[in-house]
């Protein structure tokens, strides 16, 4: 199993984004299940906020549209929830890791990949994860070039 980061389904629906041809590639073989992609509750939220917010993308989207995209990808994509059991895994992360500020939220995503067995993430921020113990993280050009063929 494959965690696909925010940043893969922002552009997965930002086609005017350089990376939206790979990432809707990559979230359509999730989504037909040709690999193990899965998203949390945490996930789709922070997309929500990214494809409303007119200071992150040039083309915002309206809230309905944005929560419509939401509910279609929480239908085609299976959803983790590492539950309260991620707030304990939290506190581990914090221990083996210093964390502060706004990196509190790829810790908490940590933390939910160790709640739900996940070791694998697929992002553009490969070297946000890379301190992390037991977890592996992958270019969006590295996950395709494993799945061709």
């Amino acid at each position: 199993m494959m965690l696909l980061d925010t940043n893969i389904l922002v552009y997965a629906v930002n086609t005017a984004a350089p990376q939206h041809r790979i990432s809707r590639a990559l979230v359509e073989a999730a989504q037909a299940r040709r690999i193990e992609g899965v998203v949390f509750p945490q996930i789709l939220l922070e997309f929500y906020a990214v494809i409303t917010d007119p200071r992150r993308v040039g083309k915002p989207l309206e809230a309905q549209e944005a929560w419509r995209q939401v509910e279609l990808l929480r239908l085609t994509l299976p959803v983790c929830d590492g539950g309260l059991q991620a707030l304990d895994r939290l506190r581990e992360v914090l221990e083996e890791e210093r964390v502060a500020g706004g990196d509190i939220f790829d810790a908490f995503l940590v933390a939910q990949m160790r709640a739900c067995n996940i070791a694998v993430i697929c992002t553009y921020n490969v070297k946000h994860f890379n301190r992390y113990k037991g977890i592996v993280a992958y270019s969006p050009d590295s996950v395709a070039l494993l799945h061709e063929g």
